[in-house]
């Protein structure tokens, strides 16, 4: 009987050592977790407003979402341009957004160019053949409405699309007298002239993109010979045949 009663203590100790074993792993184990979970939580709280900055960094801006959504940027149409309302127009026009606040042009016309108005200046020539060539001289400033009808019929007209040098006809039509026409726009970014000189002396054009031009032309020409300055300068002195 004393044999089993040692055997029996023996387990029991045993078995008793065993439990404080791995109460103390345990213990250890705590001990390490607590010092790394310190550490983890310091890192973590070190490094967000680092992390918070790329996320906001790589955050997609307003233009890459009107990217994805295949819309672009609103432009001015030249109609709204004066009441800043938008639309879209063609990106291959001359003029960019808000072109019209800096928009000027000038414009050299009639027999030999002898007639020429400049927006910016306000100077307008009737003609510089003539004896005393300085009566023939004013000034005048286009109202709001003429200037945004002129705005109109150039960028109708898309310059850019025209060679700097350039004959309306393009098929050696000639006349004598002949007449030179000579386009200039302005921007806040850009400036492109046409030059068509010593051309025949017709507002008529079989070419398409010629009569483009020539209609243009003459409709700027009337803007400017229907106004009251021009009509209070001298009668010509001299008249070509």
């Amino acid at each position: 009987m004393r044999d089993i009663n040692e055997y029996t203590a023996e387990v029991f100790r045993r078995s008793e050592k065993k439990l404080k074993e791995r109460k103390r792993k345990r213990s250890r184990i705590l001990a390490m977790s607590i010092p790394m979970c310190l550490i983890i939580t310091l890192c973590l709280v070190m490094n967000l407003p680092k992390m918070l900055n790329e996320n906001m960094n790589n955050a997609p801006n307003d233009e890459a979402c009107e990217n994805l959504a295949g819309e672009s940027a609103p432009e001015l149409s030249p109609t709204e341009a004066s009441t800043g309302a938008q639309n879209n127009n063609s990106s291959s026009q001359l003029y960019s957004l808000n072109a019209f606040d800096s928009f000027s042009f000038s414009l050299t016309w009639n027999c030999y160019g002898v007639s020429s108005y400049n927006s910016e200046t306000g100077e307008l020539i009737k003609t510089t053949d003539a004896t005393h060539p300085e009566d023939y001289i004013t000034t005048y400033f286009l109202t709001d409405e003429q200037k945004l009808e002129i705005y109109n019929l150039i960028t109708d007209l898309n310059m850019a699309s025209y060679p700097d040098k350039y004959d309306p006809h393009g098929d050696g039509l000639k006349s004598s007298p002949s007449m030179t026409l000579i386009l200039t726009v302005k921007d806040h970014i850009s400036e492109k002239t046409i030059a068509a000189e010593d051309i025949a002396l017709t507002f008529e054009s079989d070419n398409k993109a010629g009569q483009r031009f020539l209609s243009t032309c003459e409709a700027i020409q009337n803007i400017l010979t229907s106004t009251d300055a021009w009509q209070a300068l001298p009668d010509y002195e001299f008249l070509y045949e």
